[in-house]
């Protein structure tokens, strides 16, 4: 028996099957919408950045379709993976930026992620982008070695389960560092407005988290500790905070950092939409307007990801994954 999904595919096939040129391309996107599903809820920077690509990717793609995004926050960006991976057509009118920090999840036994990750068509990124640990200035630290020998536990916040933003503080803590981690918040704005509230110390978190909240930067209510990699001068890495033989598992928690926010569509897409799709990204990428835009909400500018090149880190992320690292970073 064919199914309603099965069918709808079929007419898809069939509808871009040959298809050769921007006159053929045109025709299929002409008049159409593009639904771009975004895994976390309005105002964070995984929402400033879907709406980033929705508000400039129709320019690029023949025949200018309309483009809406559409918020479906939960677990940590896999509600939308999941959805996109299993409940939508690949018609090329549905994709979906889940988040930051999803795609190894299965592969980490997470028992909630139910996709595999080398079976979304990857349409593009921004870039790899940086993660930097701020504190409250008063918290009494002020570089990374002072959550060493502060006095008192250094409280972190987080969203929920093991995340880039939990499992690195929490890696520290279980290393004999001062820092405990508090998960469950459902935002990085709340994690912030918890900040300013004095319930929590500290972050970890995407540079561009605070880009409606430069006035805690700019007015030093906030410190930067370290980073994920070496983008800000005179900053240490996460990596060299720790001992070699920590340092596979420190580099497992930043393992996603590599492919940013991926754009992605559902499995089974037709591959001629998916290029499409593809010369669209990277063309927008290139685009002035776009830049002045992607500097506003402080996504990368100048270093987009092809989908072709993103299919590759991530084969490469879940090669480098071993039962011992996974083991390890169960227990984060």
């Amino acid at each position: 028996m064919i199914t309603r999904r099965q069918a709808l595919v079929g007419v898809s096939a069939c509808g871009v099957a040959g298809m050769s040129g921007l006159a053929r391309a045109a025709d299929f996107y002409d008049g159409k919408t593009i639904s771009i599903i975004c895994g976390y809820n309005p105002g964070g920077g995984v929402d400033l950045g879907t709406r980033l690509i929705g508000e400039n990717i129709s320019r690029f793609i023949p025949g200018s379709p309309k483009v809406i995004v559409q918020n479906m926050e939960g677990a940590g960006g896999l509600i939308a993976a999941n959805h996109i991976y299993a409940k939508s057509t690949p018609d090329g009118l549905t994709l979906a930026v889940p988040g930051r920090d999803w795609v190894l999840k299965p592969l980490l036994n997470f028992p909630n992620a139910r996709f595999d990750p080398l079976k979304f068509q990857y349409i593009g990124s921004t870039g790899a982008i940086n993660i930097v640990a701020y504190v409250n200035a008063a918290s009494g630290i002020h570089k990374a070695q002072d959550l060493k020998t502060a006095k008192r536990k250094i409280v972190f916040g987080g969203l929920p389960g093991t995340s880039m933003n939990t499992a690195v503080p929490a890696l520290l803590g279980q290393l004999g560092w001062q820092v405990e981690m508090i998960r469950g918040y459902d935002s990085t704005p709340r994690i912030i407005h918890a900040m300013e509230q004095k319930e929590l110390d500290g972050i970890y978190t995407p540079d561009s988290s605070f880009v409606r909240r430069r006035d805690l930067i700019d007015s030093k209510s906030v410190v930067a500790l370290f980073q994920s990699d070496p983008v800000v001068p005179g900053l240490p890495t996460a990596v060299s905070l720790v001992e070699p033989k920590d340092r596979a598992l420190m580099e497992l928690a930043h393992g996603q950092v590599s492919v940013g926010m991926p754009l992605v569509a559902p499995p089974g897409t037709p591959p001629a939409l998916v290029e499409i799709l593809r010369a669209a990204f990277m063309a927008m990428s290139k685009d002035a307007a776009f830049e002045v835009h992607a500097r506003r909400v402080e996504e990368p500018v100048g270093a987009a990801i092809s989908g072709a090149d993103l299919e590759q880190k991530v084969r490469k992320l879940t090669a480098n994954i071993t039962p011992e690292t996974v083991q390890a970073y169960a227990k984060l």
